[in-house]
């Protein structure tokens, strides 16, 4: 049985000590297993701000504390978090140019790095921004039910995609589990919907549901978006 204070910090494989010394702040970092846990503060009992894959990769922000038996660095722009902290046996330093979120996604922005998949990564900034100033708000009551995070994500919603990051508010409140719920609905509804695989069909099927493109409702919504700085084919 792993010791408890292993398996806290990670889901998966442990790996050997990566980074154990003083780095430089602004070296980029990569994970090397997936599973790990980001925290709010150097310690095992810190609260667990986002769950990292392997090959993702952030800036260093320069803190290293020991706590629990382990170097922890602060990593900067995690999964829509400013500040996380990483036990550095899951880590390796990378010298690659375009750092944070690498790993696991085809673009970032201001706040953290959004998950690939069948909708772009400019589209998904248009919505976004559209839906929150891509800033993860709250949950609040919107239309006969809460609307949460970057994406104002509601409870329905969260469940076609497959109930991802324990809760829809912790998973609406992170960048990276949010834009990865989106993805994970568009491909479940976006071939049968009869919708062109698109940017305004995504963004119409987000405001409308699995059959929103086509319906006229959903147009302001499309404008908005168009607004934003997106077109059909962004």
């Amino acid at each position: 049985m792993l010791p408890t204070l292993l398996c806290c910090l990670a889901f998966a494989g442990i790996t050997s000590a990566s980074i154990s010394g003083h780095i430089a702040s602004g070296t980029c970092v990569c994970l090397t297993t997936g599973g790990v846990h980001a925290r709010s503060g150097a310690g095992l009992s810190h609260s667990i701000l986002a769950t990292l894959n392997s090959g993702e990769c952030y800036k260093f922000n320069g803190g290293i504390l020991t706590h629990d038996g382990y170097h922890w660095y602060e990593l900067q722009d995690v999964h829509g978090h400013h500040r996380v902290w990483v036990a550095g046996n899951f880590l390796r330093t990378s010298s690659s140019s375009h750092c944070s979120g690498s790993g696991t996604s085809t673009g970032t922005s201001a706040h953290g790095s959004f998950t690939s998949g069948v909708v772009s990564a400019h589209c998904l900034s248009c919505i976004c921004q559209h839906e929150s100033g891509c800033k993860p708000l709250g949950c609040a009551w919107d239309v006969n039910s809460d609307s949460c995070g970057y994406f104002q994500l509601k409870d329905v919603y969260w469940q076609d995609c497959g109930r991802p990051g324990g809760s829809l508010a912790a998973c609406a409140a992170d960048l990276h589990c949010s834009s990865g719920c989106i993805q994970k609905y568009m491909s479940r509804y976006i071939g049968g919907s009869g919708c062109a695989h698109n940017c305004e069909s995504y963004a119409r099927i987000h405001n409308g549901g699995p059959a929103g493109c086509h319906h006229s409702n959903t147009l302001h919504y499309w404008n908005a978006i168009q607004h934003a700085g997106c077109s059909a084919n962004s």
